[in-house]
């Protein structure tokens, strides 16, 4: 007989920005496949403050055993902007509350809880209590480990939120915030580098759980380009997208591939102008970003390599394992948890400064020298069998 899982995430598909969430539905639904029930909770309040009503919502794939409950307050971006700026609002936690008290679960098991309030973490379950660290919420009203475009190593919380035109967070430094938290059983965090910036600071039973890419399409649908570098993911600064386009801008001649880009972001329209401007329609070319997953499959297979030049310490990016599960090559910067995904495929595709990233691009052999082993290191690390087993592991330990 099956466990009984109550998930909360402060998105979900369709109703999400980033990763975070495409995780919680990936482990949601594996969990469900292994004959689990599996509630999840989350705000569509929170989306719409983000992003604005979604309009024609995409249906999901239907799961037995796994249950969605979105949220929708009747002030709609009051409840989130209450969760973020005093730290809880009444109207989540009564809607948590009697889901808990509905569904009876063996597990509660937190994931983004940023726009849902701390004080879900205090109830009268008596159930482990897990929390996955997706960012650095726990720790930094941000959510981000740097300070300035600089790694934090001293905080100053309250500054750097007035110079991020942000309400400072000032419930953080209550005792009921820090008691909450003293409520989670274990925290899983995707990498060693998250960990350990977050129990630098928090007392918490903790540990190391790589995140997991689906198993791939069987088929895969034909694409139009071929000989070219792939860059999937936000066209934000902090991704590295402005190092990719002044490298292939400098190399243009030297580097014998395109550069596709697939993405969406405030940099959008100077990234094209940017491509205009240097005439470089040839060698760099824009598509949107995209949710049929099989197209963007078929973009991974069919790369030479997926590039991750991230100039902020990431923490487990999801495009990097789903390019691993179809045996395409990863080349990435060496931030955050970037480099223990890469030193477990290959580790000479990990760069360190723009040189590096230099060779890497001029030099790089055909994909298929790398791809048996890549598939293999994927079975072995990222696959979803292989973070289920490990999973529930970890809550028979708790238990």
């Amino acid at each position: 007989m099956g466990l009984k899982f109550l998930f909360t995430s402060t998105f979900y598909p369709p109703f999400h920005l980033g990763g975070d969430a495409v995780h919680v539905k990936y482990l949601a639904e594996e969990l469900a496949k292994r004959g689990n029930e599996v509630h999840v909770i989350h705000s569509i309040s929170a989306y719409n403050l983000k992003r604005g009503p979604l309009r024609n919502p995409k249906p999901m794939e239907s799961f037995s055993n796994l249950y969605i409950h979105p949220v929708k307050s009747t002030f709609d971006f009051f409840d989130p902007l209450m969760a973020y700026t005093l730290g809880r609002t009444r109207f989540f936690k009564d809607n948590f509350s009697s889901l808990l008290k509905e569904i009876q679960p063996d597990i509660v098991h937190h994931h983004n809880i940023s726009l849902l309030g701390y004080d879900i973490l205090n109830s009268n379950f008596s159930g482990p209590c897990l929390y996955t660290a997706h960012d650095y919420w726990l720790v930094c009203p941000k959510s981000s480990p740097l300070k300035d475009g600089k790694l934090c190593t001293k905080k100053s919380c309250f500054s750097c939120q007035l110079k991020s035109s942000r309400i400072p967070q000032l419930w953080r430094l209550q005792r009921g915030f820090k008691e909450a938290i003293s409520n989670i059983d274990l925290l899983i965090c995707p990498s060693d580098f998250v960990r350990e910036r977050l129990t630098q600071e928090l007392d918490i039973k903790s540990t190391t759980l790589p995140n997991f890419a689906p198993l791939p399409p069987s088929l895969f649908s034909p694409v139009a380009y071929s000989n070219y570098f792939l860059f999937v993911g936000a066209l934000e600064k902090h991704k590295g997208i402005l190092l990719l386009l002044e490298v292939f801008r400098e190399l243009r001649t030297k580097i014998d591939a395109k550069l596709i880009i697939v993405g969406a972001g405030s940099l959008s329209k100077y990234i094209k102008n940017f491509v205009k401007r240097h005439n470089l329609e040839k060698k760099i070319i824009i598509l949107n970003f995209t949710n049929d997953s099989n197209v963007l499959y078929s973009l991974y297979k069919n790369s030479l390599a997926l590039l991750v030049p991230s100039v902020c310490p990431e923490n487990a990016p999801l495009v990097a394992l789903e390019a691993l599960s179809v045996g395409t090559p990863v080349i990435a910067s060496d931030k955050g948890g970037l480099p223990e995904i890469l030193m477990k495929v290959n580790k000479e595709l990990i760069f360190d400064d723009i040189e590096t990233l230099k060779n890497l691009l001029t030099s790089f052999p055909r994909k298929d020298v790398y791809s048996k082993q890549i598939i293999q290191s994927y079975e072995k690390n990222f696959s979803p069998n292989v973070y289920i087993d490990r999973y529930l592991i970890k809550l028979r330990e708790i238990n």
